[in-house]
């Protein structure tokens, strides 16, 4: 999927791959970057994710705050990191999301200047990886996913009580409650 940031100068690309583990994420990312040189890429562990539209947001937040000078780190990649993670600090953002030997979905976010070029990425990075591409593979939700991204982001049952509506599903609350973290990111200090 590719996000059309052009106000700002960006278009970005999301997508992600069912991995065959073990995967040594430096690697990936060397090989990545040297391959499609000067674009920022970011890779995540896809089973941290709360879904597509996390890594959107993170996404735009990152290039929102590059915009505005407020960014945290030098490069729309790990900013992008650390708003996914709705962390400050890097290692912690990192052991929260980053790639491990045993991540089965990886996910990638990646900026370029043209929309011809973000098609490109996404063209590029199937090729590359030897998988097919699918963004929709991070909305998957196997019943162990709920515990697990709960506890990585603290969501407590009585937050999810609070916010979540009428007839909407737990899945739902707790993608809203991460989202939460991940926009809210911008106001701490």
């Amino acid at each position: 999927m590719i996000l059309d940031l052009s106000e700002d100068g960006k278009f970005v690309t999301v997508t992600a791959f069912k991995a065959h583990p073990p995967i040594e994420a430096p690697a990936l990312l060397r090989e990545l970057r040297a391959e499609i040189p000067n674009v920022e890429i970011q890779i995540f562990d896809g089973a941290h994710l709360a879904g597509k539209e996390h890594l959107e947001i993170a996404a735009i937040s990152a290039v929102h705050a590059f915009k505005l000078g407020n960014n945290i780190s030098r490069s729309m990649a790990m900013e992008t990191l650390l708003y996914a993670s709705a962390q400050r600090q890097i290692d912690v953002a990192l052991d929260k999301l980053g790639v491990t030997p045993s991540s089965q979905t990886v996910a990638l976010v990646m900026f370029s200047e043209t929309r011809d070029g973000a098609q490109e990425l996404e063209n590029k990075i199937a090729r590359f990886v030897k998988a097919e591409t699918n963004d929709a593979v991070l909305n998957e939700w196997p019943e162990e996913k709920t515990s697990e991204i709960m506890a990585l982001y603290g969501i407590t049952q009585s937050e999810l009580e609070a916010i979540r509506m009428p007839g909407q599903g737990l899945v739902e609350a707790i993608r809203k409650a991460v989202i939460e973290r991940v926009a809210l990111l911008s106001t701490r200090t």
